[in-house]
């Protein structure tokens, strides 16, 4: 499983998702950047989610540089640089949530170098009353779902999101279960096969990652392998620029456990099941308001909060 993992994440041309696409000639790829969106839509519209973290330490970013400045971090010169070198030309539109300024300057900048994609900048609400930010934020994923039936030419209909919500409530669950077993028992569960594990999941499916979750559990829950006095560690603040794997395989060579982290935080974004009842795009903003984690990248909007998680 982890092999298969580690290709995935070498895989700069992204082959699995050309392939996926190749299988159907009416499939769509919405690539995003892997911080929050809620790819339930995405699955809904009949597309598949695609998490882009940028070239990572693989690519050599040349044309990136004429785009950005040097100081700034190398998600978005290495992202136009995946772009520029035509490995994800054969996706079909592009989302940039809200992460920071510089993403949200990459977003016009996709626009004018790919001026036939569908490309949105998603905003999220920065009021968590329900009357405020909750109906600010219906509306934005109300407008995403037009957008993306456009692309497609169907319908997203409220039982297809229900069905995908659904679906994505199994992928967090499975998730967490994998997070809590590495706190319990983190010899049995490497960071570095924690890590792929959650980079498969950015360029597979649900339902296989789905099952690719099921079978690493149930293998890595027998695995004897001895318990050393090793240093628990937290991982906090690489929810966006990722570490080079390397690093993650030292710390825990240096003598540390790794037992918890933010590393592709849209896998966990949500700490608990959307409700399918009802509304799904109310659920769906309703969900973020109240049960998504606290991030750097996400408005705390009382003072006395920020850090509290």
């Amino acid at each position: 499983i982890i092999a298969r993992c580690e290709a995935f994440y070498e895989d700069l041309d992204f082959t699995a998702a050309r392939q996926w696409k190749e299988a159907d000639p009416s499939r769509k790829v919405i690539a995003y950047m892997p911080v929050y969106v809620p790819r339930e839509i995405i699955h809904a519209a009949g597309m598949l989610p695609l998490g882009i973290m940028g070239g990572g330490d693989g690519l050599e970013v040349i044309h990136g540089d004429a785009f950005y400045q040097s100081y700034i971090c190398r998600i978005p010169r290495s992202t136009i640089e995946l772009g520029l070198s035509k490995r994800m030309d054969f996706v079909d539109g592009m989302l940039f949530p809200t992460i920071c300024d510089v993403i949200r300057n990459l977003s016009g900048m996709w626009k004018l170098m790919f001026p036939g994609k569908y490309v949105r900048y998603f905003n999220v609400p920065q009021n968590y009353r329900d009357d405020v930010g909750g109906n600010y934020y219906t509306a934005e994923l109300n407008e995403l779902r037009e957008g993306l039936e456009h692309l497609s030419g169907r319908k997203v209909t409220d039982d297809a999101l229900r069905a995908s919500i659904k679906v994505y409530n199994e992928n967090r669950k499975l998730v967490q279960d994998v997070y809590g077993l590495r706190s319990r028992e983190p010899w049995k569960v490497p960071s570095a096969d924690v890590y792929l594990l959650m980079r498969a999941g950015l360029v597979l499916p649900v339902e296989e990652h789905n099952q690719m979750l099921k079978d690493y559990l149930a293998a890595a829950v027998k695995v004897e392998a001895q318990k050393r006095d090793n240093c628990r560690v937290i991982i906090n603040g690489s929810f966006c620029e990722q570490p080079p794997f390397n690093l993650i395989k030292s710390i825990e060579l240096s003598g540390c456990y790794i037992v918890d982290d933010d590393y592709m935080i849209v896998h966990r974004f949500l700490r608990n099941e959307v409700s399918t009842a009802g509304d799904p795009m109310q659920n769906l903003s309703l969900a973020f308001l109240h049960e998504s984690i606290s991030t750097a990248a996400k408005y705390d909007d009382k003072e006395e909060d920020k850090g509290k998680y």
